[in-house]
């Protein structure tokens, strides 16, 4: 039993001492915020299983699902002052607006409002509705119309030539409006909320089946119109999202069509690209104006999850942008609700649950504190990296063939080498032969994501030499003492080569692949 636990115990101490260094690495990691200026994500007491409708209003931000309107008022530490629900049901794909007793929304092809379990029929022949805290639209086919959510009174905006296909409202009321212009087009007209619309249409958009606009999002600052919208273009299957941008002078409407050009964001804290931004809106943060959309992460973990990020507006084709959530799945509608916070819905595949995100300092400082689910987080991204790094096992059984290889050639034409006792040169070879192999893969090992992922003691400079030749001093230390005396060369050279392989995939391991 004691040689057993010299042979074996003493390697798994070191073993399992890696794997909690990297549990201890993620402990870490859970109180880590995304980026230095935001808090932590912060889960509020809200899940759903259908996708519910969002709607931010001057009285608070309001979630419509299984056939109800759930309402909260945050204040600035973010904790919900006042939860309501209204019982009422809310067409399912198409926006509603509510004060928390009013609901205005489109049912069927009616325009009806809601309250206290009334319902009165404001308009007929409804084909679209638009909302805003302070706006509604609604159409007719090509005519558009513009109604007060207080006193539900309506009048006609505009009739165009074709069929209005969206409304985008912006601040106080002013309008971008999506008109039909043949089956795979449409015309983009700017709507001043006083003197109606403005001029020619400012641009052409795509709205085919495999490439189409989907969302949009708009600001006027220093007579400068700047509308930025999503780009959805499905190719053999595969969908891909860029965000378009389209600028002008206000006096320049319509003088001709505008050319969209791609716009770029980098994470400021991967210094890498994002790819396939979407779900683009203008915001104002502490009084500066960002850019507030959804991208791929670039976090441990989080390969196939998409996540929100900020990024301060500039006249630029290229932004930096800020992680602003540590959500691991899937962001949908981001909302702003106060002027340091956001919130948004996070889907993981079988639920949508409510979170937020804020600059408040004292949100920051209550957001770093572990709890009993960030612990659980970090068990859990400690056991998915433990589960990548089985790959690096399997990689790593290239590296034991030179040394089977010159051991069986041995042993079939000068089997009278093995017969010596003790260690013999043909075990320290192969050894030698077996340490050798992983220089020829480090350098793909330690990539960029390696860096990105791994803890700053892995990731100095020269560390893929250092680390390797620290792993075999370790290995051949355990070796030497664990090693029973009654093995043969065969034995005594693969003891060597499992626990070399084992302190590697636990030290190296789980920062090699990222599979999640």
């Amino acid at each position: 039993m004691r040689a057993k636990l010299k042979t074996f115990g003493v390697p798994l101490l070191f073993i399992l001492a890696f794997v909690g260094a990297l549990f201890f690495q993620q402990l870490q990691q859970v109180k880590e915020q995304p980026h230095p200026d935001w808090s932590r994500s912060i889960p509020f007491d809200f899940t759903s299983e259908e996708r519910p409708l969002a709607f931010n209003g001057e009285e608070g931000l309001f979630l419509a699902s299984k056939g109800s309107v759930t309402g909260f008022t945050f204040n600035e530490a973010m904790e919900v002052t006042n939860e309501k629900t209204i019982d009422t049901s809310v067409t399912r794909g198409k926006p509603f607006w509510t004060d928390g007793n009013k609901v205005i929304q489109m049912k069927d092809d009616q325009l009806i409002s809601t309250e206290n379990g009334k319902t009165n029929v404001l308009a007929e022949q409804v084909t679209g509705i638009s909302t805003a805290s302070d706006s509604v639209y609604y159409w007719n086919m090509d005519t558009l119309f513009m109604l007060n959510p207080t006193d539900t009174a309506a009048k006609e905006i505009h009739r165009f030539t074709e069929e209005i296909l969206d409304v985008y409202i912006g601040k106080e009321g002013h309008a971008i409006v999506q008109v039909r212009q043949d089956d795979t087009h449409a015309q983009l007209y700017y709507l001043d909320a006083a003197e109606g619309i403005t001029g020619n249409p400012l641009a052409v958009v795509d709205t085919a089946t495999n490439h189409h606009m989907k969302g949009l999002s708009f600001m006027v600052k220093n007579d400068q119109l700047t509308i930025l919208y999503n780009d959805e273009m499905r190719t053999q299957g595969t969908l891909s999202y860029k965000i378009m941008k389209l600028q002008t002078a206000m006096d320049s409407i319509g003088d001709s069509l505008l050319k969209p050009e791609p716009v770029e964001f980098t994470n400021e804290v991967s210094s890498y690209k994002l790819q396939s931004p979407r779900s683009v809106q203008f915001t104002s943060l502490n009084g500066e104006d960002y850019i507030l959309f959804t991208s791929e992460s670039h976090r441990v973990g989080d390969d196939n999850a998409v996540s929100l990020y900020a990024a301060p507006f500039e006249n630029a084709s290229n932004f930096n942008a800020a992680p602003i959530g540590t959500t691991k799945h899937f962001t949908y509608s981001p909302v702003q609700i106060s002027e340091q916070s956001i919130a948004w819905l996070d889907y993981g595949g079988d639920y949508y649950e409510l979170f937020g995100a804020s600059q408040n300092e004292q949100v920051i400082a209550n957001s770093v504190e572990w709890t009993k689910r960030s612990v659980k987080e970090a068990v859990n991204d400690t056991v998915l990296m433990l589960f990548s790094s089985l790959i690096t096992v399997l990689v790593s059984f290239y590296w034991v063939l030179p040394s089977l290889f010159v051991l069986i050639l041995l042993y079939m034409f000068k089997p009278n080498v093995f017969e010596k006792e003790g260690i013999i040169w043909v075990e320290y070879a192969s050894i030698i032969l077996f340490m050798a192999m992983p220089f020829t893969f480090i350098g793909k090992a330690m990539g960029d994501f390696f860096y990105f992922a791994a803890p700053d003691y892995l990731t100095f400079s020269g560390s893929e030499y250092v680390l390797l030749l620290l792993i075999s001093v370790l290995a051949a230390l355990l070796w030497k003492w664990g090693r029973d005396r009654d093995w043969g060369s065969f034995g005594g050279a693969f003891y060597f080569m499992g626990i070399y392989i084992l302190l590697y995939v636990t030290l190296i391991g789980p920062y090699v692949f990222n599979l999640f």
